[in-house]
């Protein structure tokens, strides 16, 4: 028996929920929180093969991010995204995360990297903690 979730309908709602549940991060001069998946390509399958479920995915997401950041006694307002290139079960140790900012102009290229440094360093934790908890349920299913 082989039965295939399309990232079209069910996960990607699911990356939605588990990923917006992160919330709120403080960041070293601001906080930060994922408003949105914009990009969710992949698929998860589970196969049973003799009376034994194996699962597995690979899915590739961008997360829409919005925060805010004090520069100079200044605050601004921190658009962009963060990159998750292909993941696959069992193989969350290995996230990697790649961060862009929409309004770059905004900000000197030492704020730029302080910023994408920040983001990766408090996003990837609790991102792959929610990942960890998709992996599980699809073992529970």
């Amino acid at each position: 028996m082989f039965k295939s979730l399309r990232c079209t309908e069910k996960p990607s709602f699911i990356f939605q929920e588990l990923l917006k549940s992160v919330g709120s991060l403080d960041l070293s001069c601001g906080k930060a929180e994922i408003s949105d998946v914009t990009k969710c390509v992949g698929d998860a399958f589970l196969v049973t093969v003799r009376n034994k479920k194996r699962v597995g995915y690979t899915y590739e997401l961008t997360l829409k991010i919005k925060g805010e950041w004090h520069l100079r006694e200044e605050k601004k307002t921190v658009k962009g995204h963060i990159d998750i290139p292909e993941f696959s079960f069992g193989e969350l140790d290995d996230l990697q995360m790649a961060v862009q900012l929409s309004e770059e102009k905004d900000f000197v290229q030492q704020d730029k990297q302080q910023i994408i440094q920040d983001l990766k360093k408090r996003f990837l934790q609790p991102v792959r903690e929610k990942l960890l908890q998709f992996e599980q349920e699809l073992k529970d299913r």
